[in-house]
């Protein structure tokens, strides 16, 4: 079952015009996978906390070898916040 906030975050993307497909219970490097002509973004999603270094570096390097762009969102003091790493 998808978790509710990786939900928010990809109909954000999707009302950009991105395609997106979200991964249940977290079992790939990335929540959320955005993509629009040409440009694929991976983004990691947590509701109630920061992404461990390891967790940032892995994200990036798997971004790095598909030409794809790693996103961080979280939520904070009452705000969704996405951010390029």
């Amino acid at each position: 079952m998808n978790n509710p906030f990786e939900n928010r975050i990809a109909r954000r993307f999707r009302d950009k015009g991105y395609y997106t497909v979200v991964s249940a219970g977290s079992r790939g490097i990335a929540d959320v996978v955005a993509i629009k002509a040409n440009e694929i973004l991976f983004i990691q999603c947590k509701r109630n906390r920061g992404l461990f270094p390891a967790e940032k570096q892995k994200l990036k390097e798997i971004a790095s070898n598909f030409n794809a762009r790693a996103y961080f969102a979280t939520h904070k003091k009452g705000r969704v916040l996405i951010q390029e790493i």
